[in-house]
């Protein structure tokens, strides 16, 4: 299953062809990793997709297998206004591309996990992991949204899962996959940042949903009561809970 640059263009819109500078690789050590490296284009977007990773990274520094069959792409972005600056809504708006092209693509369902994954069921699909990027100065300017998506990986386990048997099914290529995924993400990203909260919760309805632990600690009879555009969880006892605090629900 190759990658191949001027497929995915052929498919992009023609707002994100002019935006947008593309390059495949064969293997990085993290896609994530190399675009932090590079130089910021004016205005412009860059993207990188390698077929696979040596290094791949998740939250907390956690390594992410990332075999030859699945789509590992990055994404280097400008910020215009760093003090307005929220990573959730790039998190957001990459999950429910996902989200929405494996049921667009592959007529499947699956579930967004708060914050960052991607589920089947119990069976974790793809990580994203948004990171700034600073310019030579120090400054806040743009932005990494990498995902890695088991597409047609054999990887799996009894907490890890692929999409191999559907993409077999539908006959449908990673690179179709790829720029759909990013017409998506384009046009979610041009959303307020109420609306595409709301599309985040359809696929990950959060409200009502009852917590067991929060920081590890056991709590009873607490739910949500809202996500806020930043992705602070509002809980029923009046408890805020902020991206990067550890929480898992009940059901």
């Amino acid at each position: 299953m190759t990658i191949e640059a001027a497929q995915i263009q052929r498919v992009l819109s023609p707002e994100l062809r002019d935006l947008l500078t593309l390059s495949v690789q064969q293997v990085l050590p993290s896609t994530n990793a190399y675009l932090l490296q590079q130089p910021m284009r004016d205005q412009q977007w860059s993207v990188v997709i390698a077929q696979q990773q040596t290094q791949g990274r998740g939250q907390r520094d956690h390594q992410f297998a990332s075999p030859i069959g699945g789509l590992y792409l990055s994404l280097l972005m400008p910020v215009r206004d760093s003090a307005q600056f929220n990573t959730f809504q790039q998190t957001a708006a990459a999950g429910v591309a996902l989200a929405e092209t494996i049921q667009a693509l592959l007529h499947y369902e699956v579930q967004l996990k708060w914050v960052n994954d991607v589920y089947d069921q119990q069976q974790k699909l793809a990580g994203i992991l948004t990171e700034g990027y600073l310019d030579v100065t120090g400054r806040l300017s743009g932005v990494v949204v990498g995902v890695g998506l088991n597409f047609a990986s054999t990887i799996e386990t009894e907490h890890i899962g692929n999409l191999r048997a559907l993409v077999v099914a539908q006959q449908v290529t990673i690179n179709q996959f790829s720029a759909q995924y990013l017409n998506r993400l384009y046009t979610l990203l041009q959303l307020p940042a109420l609306e595409l909260t709301r599309r985040y919760q359809r696929w990950t309805p959060l409200v009502g949903r009852k917590l067991q632990t929060i920081a590890g600690q056991p709590v009873q009879d607490i739910s949500v009561s809202a996500l806020k555009p930043d992705g602070t969880l509002i809980l029923s006892n009046q408890q805020i809970v902020r991206i990067g605090q550890r929480v898992r629900f009940a059901d």
